[in-house]
C-alpha cells in the first residue's frame, strides 16, 4: 500500500537514530562519571542506553527487511502481510523493549541527577514521572521519551563548562 519508500525512510531513520543514541549514551555516561555517579549507575546507564540504541536499530532493520529480501533474494515482492509483520516487529521492539531500556536509562540519570548537579533540579524532579510515563510508550508513542531526553540533551550541551563536565566531583557523591 505504501511502497518501499516509506519503509526505507522509516528504517533508515531508525538506524541513524540508533547510531545517534550510541553517541548520546557515550556522552551521557561520561557526564555521569564526571558528576560522581557510582560504578553501578554508570554501568546500568551504559547498558540501558546501548540496549535502547540496539532496539532502535533493530526496528529499522525490521522495516527495511522486506525490501532487502525482495531485491536480494526473491523476484516475488513481499506480501502486504509480510510488511505488516515486519512493521509490527519493528514497532514492538522500538516501543516495548526500546521503551523499557529508555525508562531504565531515565531512572538511572534521574537518581544521579537528584544527588548531584548533573541536571537542573526541575529536570531531575521531572525525571521521576518521566521514567514511569516512558513505560507507557506503546500508548504515547515517543512523546515522553522525546521531551525528556531532548531536555536532558539541551541541558548537558548548555552545561559543558560546569563542574559536572570538567570531572570535578559533585558535593554530594553518588555511590549507586
Amino acid at each position: 500500500k505504501h511502497g518501499y519508500g516509506v519503509f526505507l525512510t522509516m528504517g533508515g531513520g531508525a538506524g541513524l537514530g540508533g547510531l545517534l543514541l550510541l553517541v548520546f549514551t557515550a556522552v551521557l555516561v561520561s557526564r555521569l562519571e564526571a558528576a560522581g555517579a557510582g560504578t553501578v549507575a554508570v554501568r546500568i546507564a551504559a547498558s540501558a542506553g546501548s540496549a535502547w540504541a540496539i532496539m532502535t536499530m533493530f526496528a529499522g532493520l525490521a522495516w527495511i527487511s522486506p525490501f532487502v529480501a525482495h531485491v536480494s533474494f526473491s523476484k516475488t515482492p513481499p506480501t502486504a502481510g509480510a510488511f505488516e509483520i515486519m512493521a509490527g516487529l519493528g514497532y514492538g521492539s522500538l516501543t516495548m523493549f526500546g521503551g523499557l531500556s529508555a525508562a531504565i536509562l531515565a531512572a538511572t540519570v534521574t537518581s544521579v541527577a537528584l544527588r548531584t548537579d548533573l541536571l537542573p533540579r526541575w529536570l531531575a524532579v521531572a525525571g521521576i514521572p518521566a521514567s514511569v510515563l516512558i513505560l507507557a510508550n506503546p500508548v504515547l508513542p515517543m512523546a515522553v521519551i522525546t521531551l525528556w531526553f531532548t531536555a536532558v540533551t539541551v541541558c548537558l550541551i548548555r552545561r559543558t563548562g560546569t563542574a559536572a563536565h570538567a570531572g570535578v566531583r559533585a558535593s554530594r557523591p553518588v555511590t549507586v
